[in-house]
């Protein structure tokens, strides 16, 4: 059968889906569906319920292996397998044979949700908003949480009004999928295996995490309780900003931000009074476990003791995955050695504060550099990890031909030259390398120069690396010699841009002509086809710019494109009001450095691709991964041959990044780490 099946399902249960994730959402006994809208073809929907068999034209379509289509399909997946196959009878259904419109839209440029997509895109049909009110009134009881008997949202006029908007939304749906375009084989590939890591998951400590939680909290109400005796009440807990922030002016501190980075600085004032400093001192370390992480954890976590669901594929525009759920994304790196871990999760699971504060200093704030360890292999396994060493850095250097800082990048992985950000300094002063010292104040102007000024970043980078890094304030006619020093060690990288920006204007201004940039045979390329400007990676994947429109700039033409912003896009005065602006989907300006980070983070993302997909034809069973490192689990007794054959993979860049001076170097572990 060749027929696409669309599908839908509306649910209800006693848990919030959100609070609990999907895994336990659908394995919970009072979790069920109110109904499934089923569309075969251009057939119109119709409306199945419990108590029903299951349709004859379903069951036969699955089991030919018919195309089944819905929007967010993994929540699709998790019910038909989870509920509707043991409880009412229908076949399983394949991961394989289950196409996902929220993937494709995400693989464009598009807003995830359908409502947003529909509404972006035009359709001539769009998702019923008032009926999503009544959807979600009732997905949960009626009755108080804990009653019994649970009671229902269940009278005839409100599931009619339901299964009105169930078909609706399958309608919206299909009309979608046909304005979308088709992931690519690779992508597809890439999609299914996302979903099997998302349904392994990774084991959790629990036992730790427990002891965690309960310990984090109890010195948590106890920073609160000691802030309160020393502002004499004035400020009861150290999340309450505005009382803190009128104690700190009485004490003469002006703290316009009690932010992680801004507190940091306030803290680096050697004249700071000593309770103001104590208070902040009380915020700070209260701050660092967070409580709400832990919790989170327990919440999502399945019997097996797996965090389950924890990346959205393609959750951002360069292709990168996003975290979801627990944020893997954002853990502490500054881990302790594993020996100091295991004595601090000792302690942590004995509840004994005091002792980690004897030993290793404020008790959150070293439970906070512990907390990647809480992911771990459970009995007879291990984790295999390892993490690229600058692969943007790397990435900028490989793509714009700047052929001498690839040559210092080798030589700096076979040990033949010096640092990175030794070499940096010295080419953009032009002093020896040699008498740069690890660590020095050269060294870290090296680093946070690397970081800042590689994609045309200027003061505002430099300023928020620097705050990144601790280094004091610079001024700014400093800032901008240290730019302008590194724009002229790298004047490859600083013409780059400016191609790439050509690039990008000149097809859009002339459609379905194709524009390149880049260094010969790592090049990418820009073209405009209908709404949307693509650009083609080296690797062969395309990034999509939505709608782009070119303004009048203060430095001529300004490409513009519709996007979903991002905190830093707002943060940047990239968004731009016109009258498509809307709070989720407005226009934003870019530019030849921002462009750049886009083909660089995307072909990054792409090599992270690349050894996921080498890895799952392995067999080997991938459970943590991020924007630069890959673990997998692994019986003890095959780590260390998967250790060596992992790092081989890690050091091999794919066909067609040749020449790209890839270095991990990979580590066994029991508990998730750095390589």
């Amino acid at each position: 059968m060749t027929d696409t099946l669309h599908l839908d399902f509306e649910t209800r249960s006693e848990l919030d889906l959100r609070e609990v994730g999907l895994h336990n959402y659908a394995r919970h006994p009072s979790t069920d569906v109110w109904c499934a809208a089923l569309a075969l073809g251009d057939a119109e929907p119709v409306i199945w319920t419990p108590g029903r068999p299951c349709p004859d034209t379903l069951q036969k379509h699955v089991a030919h292996g018919g195309r089944v289509v819905a929007h967010n399909a993994p929540f699709e997946l998790a019910i038909w397998n989870a509920i509707m196959a043991p409880r009412y009878g229908w076949p399983e259904l394949k991961p394989e044979q289950t196409f996902c419109t929220m993937a494709q839209c995400y693989a464009m440029g598009l807003p995830g949700a359908l409502e947003d997509a529909a509404l972006t895109l035009g359709l001539s049909l769009q998702k019923d908003i008032e009926g999503r009110a009544l959807m979600l009134r009732m997905a949960r009881p009626r009755s108080r949480p804990g009653a019994t008997p649970v009671v229902w949202w269940n009278e005839a006029e409100k599931l009619a009004r339901l299964y009105e908007y169930c078909r609706q939304d399958v309608r919206v749906e299909r009309l979608l999928e046909q304005r979308l375009m088709p992931l690519s084989d690779t992508e597809r590939r890439v999609w299914l295996l996302d979903y099997r890591i998302n349904q392994r998951g990774v084991f959790v400590d629990r036992v730790s995490v427990a002891a965690a939680a309960t310990l984090a909290e109890t010195l948590k109400e106890q920073c609160n309780a000691e802030l309160g005796r020393l502002t004499d009440g004035a400020a009861t807990t150290v999340s309450a900003l505005i009382p803190l922030k009128a104690w700190l002016a009485e004490q003469g501190v002006r703290a316009d931000s009690l932010a992680k980075q801004d507190l940091a600085e306030l803290l680096d004032d050697p004249a700071l009074p000593a309770p103001a400093r104590r208070a902040l001192e009380l915020r700070q370390e209260a701050g660092k476990a967070s409580t709400a992480k832990f919790n989170k954890m327990l919440a999502v976590m399945g019997d097996d003791h797996r965090l389950r669901n924890l990346y959205q594929y393609h959750g951002a525009g360069t292709g990168r995955w996003a975290g979801r759920g627990v944020q893997v994304h954002n853990l502490v790196r500054d881990m302790p050695p594993p020996a100091e871990v295991e004595a601090v999760l000792t302690m942590v699971r004995a509840g004994d504060s005091a002792a980690i504060s004897a030993f290793y200093g404020a008790p959150l704030t070293e439970i906070s550099r512990c907390m990647r360890s809480f992911f771990t292999a459970p009995a007879g396994r291990a984790l295999v990890g390892g993490d690229w060493s600058s692969i943007e850095g790397r990435g900028q250097a490989w793509f714009a031909g700047e052929e001498w800082k690839l040559q210092a990048f080798r030589a700096a992985d076979e040990k033949r030259g010096p640092g990175m950000y030794e070499l940096a300094y010295s080419r953009m002063f032009n002093v020896p390398v040699e008498s740069i010292a690890n660590p020095s104040e050269e060294r870290q102007i090296g680093k946070v120069a690397e970081l800042a000024f590689g994609y045309q970043g200027g003061v505002g980078s430099w300023a928020t690396m620097s705050r990144t890094y601790r280094m004091p304030p610079t001024p700014e006619s400093q800032v901008v010699k240290y730019r302008d020093a590194w724009r002229a060690a790298h004047p490859k990288i600083k013409a780059m841009w400016k191609e790439i920006e050509n690039a990008a204007i000149n097809a859009v201004i002339t459609p379905e002509q194709m524009f390149s940039c880049g260094f010969p045979g790592r090049q990418a390329h820009f073209k405009k086809a209908g709404s949307f400007l693509w650009l083609k990676l080296p690797s062969g994947r395309v990034i999509c710019y939505p709608y782009p429109k070119l303004l009048d700039g203060v430095y001529g033409p300004m490409l513009t494109y519709m996007t979903v912003p991002s905190p830093e896009d707002r943060k940047s005065g990239k968004v731009i009001t016109d009258k498509m602006n809307s709070g989720n989907w407005v226009r934003i300006s870019t530019y030849g450095g921002s462009l750049f980070n886009n083909i660089v983070q995307g072909f990054s993302s792409d090599i992270l691709r690349d050894l996921m997909l080498r890895l799952d034809e392995c067999k080997a069973e991938i459970v943590l991964h991020t924007h630069d490192d890959c673990n997998i689990e692994i019986p003890k007794e095959r780590a260390e041959r998967a250790r060596e054959m992992m790092q081989e993979m890690m050091r091999a860049p794919p066909a067609w990044a040749a020449g790209f001076p890839l270095f991990a170097k990979c580590v066994v572990m029991k508990r998730y780490g750095k390589g």
